[in-house]
């Protein structure tokens, strides 16, 4: 029986086949649908080259700079050569093709050198990648001026510096290319390399990108890829590390299968969403390395799902990928290095192309997803955040992801993330949150997660005053309970913030609020509501706190992001704010997110009984008696101030 899925659109996307319904229940998508969205890419990039085919611009008026028309080359030479080497048989001609564009490049000189905090390099490694795993396709065959030349080219990143982040993998890919290759042995820089690496492991499966708390897909993207190509490109040296590689890959998809909706709608959450489904990469990585954490039913379905989503919405239609999320461009969740090429990182996704036909991840029937049985909530320890998928939507709790150090950015120092809804940028836009008038939020100090929800504290600067923050969420039935204790804000404002929502349609938006002590504002469209609900103020010195309403008189709005969104033009969302503080104070509020404009109607939770502590706050919620405890985990130390960098 199909799933909801299938059966909301049972009409393929023109140029792809026909759904098959039996070996895809609950997506339609098979091999062949990967094979058309690949060959769909390739043929749109091939309008788009230049110089035979060794720099791709992607630009409306081919003016790209030189290092994006590479970066255009070398993210689709990797999709090339997974299809290449997918099915070599029927794509000599493209083998040929692509092969003459390596030549081209290396003879006219078309390609930026390796310095140091190079973009080249990063595309550098990519390229190296495509030439491992179609190395009789597209190696192999290349007369040995253009083989020493790309060693060459590759040789220039060798002792440069880089970002201390995932970018000390791609010199090492660059390095351990050559060492195979016989240019050379850079073994010992390679090992340097993944030594370092090694520092960001937090346990799991999860790797911050960097110092600090930089939790994202770049687990999926860097952390859960290039490691297995070094280790394939050396050989047993690395036998012992690539078997701590596949243990941890098997403990990833364990938490990480949770951040896809049955739609295939991932999480928006994170820098470089713009590559799309290049992050399914980790599941056709775990059945390429033997790693059996999932079922290769499920995780096609997951990786299916999520192809389907972008090209149902008319991502791969023109043949290009734009700089957003759904076909057009969303400067909302483009950073400020991601070029005309940029999104082609979507080719990573296509890593399953490199399974034979005959694979069971190919051949067995589609099996559900767990959130396709039961709803999910789970607790992810590593990055400490909390998921819930229900309903079709999935909801992450965010209480110990940072982004960049210095950086307040709107897709990381959120307390609310889903797969329905993307936060608002904007210096005085906050949704899904809590802040103090004025106040710039410093990294996170400490978090906890639990069964249930979890907890989070961080250091505000609040007009000059140092406000401190603590937060503990509950995630109950219908909605998600809060406490928050803010102490040295005395004469500003609080506001806490609901999701935004997002929409095409003018007149789709259904709002309201209502300013009375209730303190209850939602906005809701035809397919999601997302309410907020003030639920009291007390005193924050420890001891019984009888409710007190006059405390803290609050105001519900709805806030308008002008801009819209990646999902839609229009966005807005509901929050509360409150008259300036009189003292250090504890408050409560609740939100929900639900599917649907009727899901989540107004949330009916209640306060009382409230006694303060040092470390927790004791009350009954509905009747039942819940304690709400800070988190009191070890200090993280924070993110460093500066970019660093490494020198292999």
């Amino acid at each position: 029986m199909p799933s909801r899925l299938l059966a909301s659109a049972l009409t393929a996307t023109p140029w792809m086949p026909a759904f098959d319904p039996d070996a895809s229940p609950f997506t339609g998508y098979t091999r062949a649908h990967w094979e058309s969205a690949a060959d769909r890419l390739l043929a749109g990039a091939r309008a788009h080259a230049l110089e035979g085919g060794a720099l791709i611009d992607f630009s409306a008026a081919a003016s790209s700079a030189p290092v994006d028309r590479l970066e255009g080359f070398a993210r689709v030479f990797l999709l090339a050569a997974l299809r290449i080497a997918g099915d070599p048989s029927a794509r000599a001609e493209d083998a040929e093709y692509w092969r003459e564009a390596l030549r081209r490049g290396v003879a006219g000189r078309l390609w930026l050198p390796l310095t140091d905090h190079s973009q080249p390099t990063v595309e550098a490694s990519v390229v190296a990648i495509g030439l491992h795993v179609a190395r009789a396709e597209l190696w192999e065959p290349l007369d040995e001026a253009t083989k020493t030349g790309i060693c060459e080219w590759f040789d220039g990143a060798a002792g440069t510096w880089c970002a201390d982040n995932n970018h000390v993998l791609l010199g090492a890919t660059l390095a351990a290319f050559t060492t195979s290759v016989g240019f050379g042995d850079r073994r010992a820089l390679i090992e340097n390399a993944l030594d370092r690496m090694e520092d960001w492991y937090r346990g799991d499966g999860w790797y911050t990108d960097g110092d600090g708390r930089r939790f994202d897909y770049y687990n999926a993207y860097a952390f859960h890829w290039y490691p297995f190509f070094i280790a394939r490109m050396l050989g047993s040296r690395l036998d012992d590390r690539r078997a701590e590689y596949r243990g941890r890959l098997a403990e990833f998809l364990d938490d990480y299968q949770h951040l896809f909706s049955p739609r295939g709608a991932p999480v928006l959450m994170g820098r470089s969403l713009i590559y799309r489904w290049g992050i399914t990469a980790p599941f056709w990585m775990a059945r390429w390395e033997g790693v059996e954490s999932l079922p290769p039913s499920r995780m096609r379905r997951i990786a299916s799902g999520t192809l389907r989503y972008f090209a149902d919405q008319g991502v791969l239609d023109d043949g290009a990928l734009s700089l957003g999320w759904r076909r057009n461009a969303s400067r909302d969740i483009v950073q400020s290095y991601s070029g005309s090429g940029s999104p082609y990182w979507a080719s990573k996704g296509f890593l399953g192309l490199l399974l034979p036909a005959d694979d069971a991840v190919w051949t067995d029937v589609e099996a559900p997803m767990v959130s396709e049985e039961r709803d999910v909530r789970v607790p992810l320890h590593a990055p400490r955040w909390f998921v819930e998928s229900r309903d079709g939507l999935v909801t992450l709790h965010n209480f110990g992801s940072d982004g960049h150090p210095t950086r307040d950015d709107h897709l990381y120092r959120r307390l609310l993330f889903s797969s329905a809804t993307v936060p608002v940028r904007g210096e005085s836009m906050r949704d899904a949150d809590l802040t103090v008038e004025g106040a710039v939020h410093r990294a996170v100090d400490t978090a906890t997660v639990t069964p249930r929800g979890g907890a989070v504290t961080r250091a505000l600067d609040a007009a000059g005053r140092h406000v401190d923050t603590s937060v503990c969420a509950h995630v109950t039935g219908g909605a998600t309970v809060y406490l928050a204790r803010v102490r040295g804000a005395v004469g500003l404002s609080v506001t806490v913030s609901g999701a935004a929502v997002s929409w095409d349609d003018a007149d789709a938006l259904d709002v309201h609020d209502r300013v009375s002590s209730a303190g209850e504002a939602a906005v809701a469209t035809a397919g999601l509501r997302s309410v907020i609900r003030w639920l009291g103020a007390w005193h924050a010195e420890a001891g019984p706190s009888p409710a007190e309403a006059a405390l803290l008189p609050v105001e519900a709005l709805i806030e308008q992001a002008p801009e819209g969104t990646a999902l839609g033009e229009h966005a807005a969302f509901p929050r509360v704010r409150t008259s300036p503080l009189r003292g250090d104070v504890v408050i409560a509020w609740a939100v929900s997110l639900r599917a649907g404009a009727s899901g989540g109607a107004e949330i009916r939770s209640e306060v009382s009984d409230v006694h303060v502590a040092d470390d927790h706050v004791r009350l009954r919620l509905d009747g039942e008696e819940r304690v709400f405890r800070w988190a009191a985990s070890e200090r993280f130390d924070g993110d460093r101030h500066a970019q660093q960098v490494f020198r292999p």
